[in-house]
């Protein structure tokens, strides 16, 4: 992190306190130097990932196209509730869209970081603390995986919806080949391996269940609550074994099977079921 110190650094010393023109050119010089800085800091998965878009015109990760999903559902008076929301920033743009953004966590210290929900809630999916028939969308992203009980927080979703409303999530899918190499590791050393291999941060890996990470398993609990299914995309994506160039090659030999011929083993599933 040294670049955004010296950063930092060169404001504090003075040496942009320069009038005029002086204090323009250097502030665009240090605007530009970081954003470079940026590009070298990007962690590595994302590096990769920026690699699999350049190959594969029209590829957008997942993140992307679960974001996208919910922007174009949400207006300034859409009530959303973000299950898990934790402390992540992606979803900045789409929120800012609507004052009536609430988050629920069970991880108060990271509930505590996010600033981009107006309104936050430390407790479960498994008892939503809002009222009938209150939300226009439900979202979740990484964390239908975590759930213990995924029947029953989706029963409460379905209560906390209005009618017509949707639950949007984005979640690991179980017969993916990366899914099974992780469930060979310990749940003791998901964490290490997470902050080493993907440069994430600490305590940002959870238990891990995968009682509702397929899309029989998917529909085998939402529809019988009386979900209508509106889409399910299945979405491939090489960069999580790319810690390589090499490895990079073979992921991407893999992803072209699997989109050729195994579509269902594609690494991630995006749903979106209305009440």
């Amino acid at each position: 992190m040294w670049l955004r110190y010296y950063y930092l650094v060169l404001i504090d010393t003075g040496e942009v306190t320069i009038c005029g023109n002086h204090y323009v050119f250097l502030a665009y010089q240090l605007r530009r130097f970081l954003a470079i800085a940026d590009i070298y800091y990007m962690s590595r998965q994302e590096l990769y990932k920026e690699k699999y878009r350049q190959i594969k015109l029209g590829w957008h990760d997942s993140a992307t196209l679960y974001a996208g999903l919910i922007d174009s559902l949400v207006d300034e008076n859409t009530k959303i509730l973000d299950v898990g929301c934790g402390h992540v920033d992606f979803m900045k743009p789409v929120y800012g869209k609507t004052q009536h953004t609430y988050g629920l966590d069970p991880n108060l210290r990271t509930l505590e970081r996010n600033e981009i929900i107006n309104h936050k809630k430390h407790g479960s999916v498994e008892k939503i603390p809002f009222p009938d028939d209150f939300f226009d969308l439900v979202v979740s992203a990484w964390v239908l995986e975590h759930l213990k009980f995924p029947l029953v927080a989706f029963q409460e979703i379905y209560r906390t919806l209005k009618p017509g409303g949707k639950v949007i999530f984005l979640t690991p899918n179980t017969w993916n080949y990366n899914v099974w190499l992780i469930r060979l590791i310990p749940e003791l050393f998901h964490d290490f391996l997470t902050r080493r291999l993907y440069q994430r941060q600490d305590h940002d890996t959870f238990d891990t269940f995968y009682r509702i990470n397929s899309p029989r398993k998917i529909d085998k609990i939402l529809l019988p609550l009386g979900y209508k299914k509106v889409k399910l995309i299945l979405n491939g994506d090489p960069s999580y074994i790319s810690f390589n160039d090499f490895l990079f090659k073979i992921a991407c030999l893999i992803e072209k099977v699997i989109d050729n011929r195994l579509s269902f083993l594609k690494v991630h599933l995006i749903g979106i079921y209305e009440k």
